[in-house]
């Protein structure tokens, strides 16, 4: 499964450390962490996984990821335990694609569709290797310059995006109760004729069978921009009915992450968000795991919303006035650890909500350390 954009990226512990002695001059009392536990805790289980699929143990892993996914297992942060599972699996292709040594990706290729032919009325074999030929055929896309890929590596893009299609067309995605199956049938819509068309209804199928997991979301957003299959002013009309179909489960998550994964893609959230919404959107996402994985995505969030609020544009008042309660609110109460992977920035990032929120503490003398619920400030000891 393609991961989801707000996947943080691994930061050396030094890096960690140095931040923690410089962030408000070593008035901050409260874990800096590079890594977080949650993404220590994702790569154990993919590591685990590659480990069974290099030694061939193959019926064990197809039915870890069975389990796994017909469960909904989800582990820290929110992540589904059967894409960490798929991930370890497809490991030695993943570190091939990285490199861009595709002859031998396609020797990993041939290894997984060996597989599958010795399980063929499998799901799960089926799912690895569909998510094997768009691994590889997303790759060599991703390769060359978005304006500029040529003609022979679209069509193998194509190509691969058929494979992937055929492998899959045994099996439908409801009927195996399997959310892995739709998330990697959703992904044909980049490269097959009616798209457009299908991106919709697969994008429901995905998460009405997992209505709590963000990565649908995540994934289909992006598809709904100009660049692919929708429009800037039909985003937020899209946005609201994702929310409306998971409210139940998620509140107004999914408003929040529709735009969150609009902005990683534009730069900018479009233009039409409603912010209450959006606030409202980030903190329900943060709320259902509680996990401080969540906590840090948000905070960064909505520290980098403050920031891009201009103090110089009086119609933005109000905005930043709902910003800034939202982040003062989110630190105090839901943040105790600091992740710099998921700042934006990273400690310019940090370092700025800090000074805002707790302006005035800081200013009579007091330090920031973590509390039981969230950041709280006091005078030195």
């Amino acid at each position: 499964m393609v991961p989801a954009p707000i996947s943080p990226q691994t930061l050396p512990e030094t890096l960690a450390e140095s931040s923690a002695a410089r962030l408000l001059d070593g008035r901050l009392h409260a874990p800096v962490l590079a890594t977080p536990p949650e993404c220590a805790e994702w790569q154990g289980v993919v590591d685990r996984h590659a480990a069974l699929a290099a030694g061939g143990d193959w019926p064990a892993l197809l039915a870890a990821l069975r389990q796994a996914d017909q469960n909904r297992t989800a582990v820290t942060g929110g992540r589904r335990l059967a894409a960490l599972i798929s991930q370890g699996a497809r490991a030695a292709l993943g570190q091939t694609l990285a490199r861009q040594d595709w002859a031998a990706a396609q020797i990993e290729i041939s290894r997984i569709a060996a597989m599958q032919a010795r399980y063929p009325q499998d799901y799960a074999a089926a799912h690895l290797l569909a998510q094997a030929q768009i691994d590889l055929g997303w790759a060599r896309r991703s390769a060359e310059p978005e304006s500029a890929v040529s003609r022979e590596v679209w069509k193998e893009f194509l190509r691969r995006t058929a494979l992937a299609e055929t492998a899959m067309e045994p099996f439908d995605p409801l009927e195996e109760d399997a959310p892995i199956l739709a998330g990697t049938r959703y992904l044909l819509v980049r490269g097959i004729e009616d798209g457009d068309l299908l991106c919709r209804d697969w994008y429901e199928d995905w998460s009405d069978l997992d209505p709590t997991d963000p990565e649908p979301h995540a994934v289909h957003a992006p598809h709904l921009l100009p660049r692919w299959f929708g429009s800037l002013s039909e985003f937020d009309d899209e946005a609201r009915t994702a929310m409306r179909r998971t409210r139940q489960a998620t509140g107004a998550a999914a408003y929040a992450l529709f735009y969150l994964a609009a902005g990683d893609s534009l730069g900018v959230p479009p233009a039409q968000m409603d912010l209450r919404l959006f606030l409202t959107g980030l903190e329900d996402h943060a709320g259902q795991t509680g996990c401080q994985y969540r906590a840090n995505i948000v905070a960064a969030a909505l520290a980098e919303l403050d920031h891009t609020l201009s103090v110089d544009d009086p119609t933005a008042a109000m905005a930043r006035h709902m910003v800034r309660n939202a982040l003062d609110d989110h630190l105090r109460n839901r943040l105790r650890e600091i992740h710099l992977s998921a700042w934006e920035n990273g400690e310019p990032s940090v370092q700025y909500a800090l000074e805002r929120v707790f302006a005035a503490e800081l200013a009579r003398g007091e330090d920031v350390h973590a509390g039981p619920q969230g950041l709280i400030a006091r005078l030195p000891d």
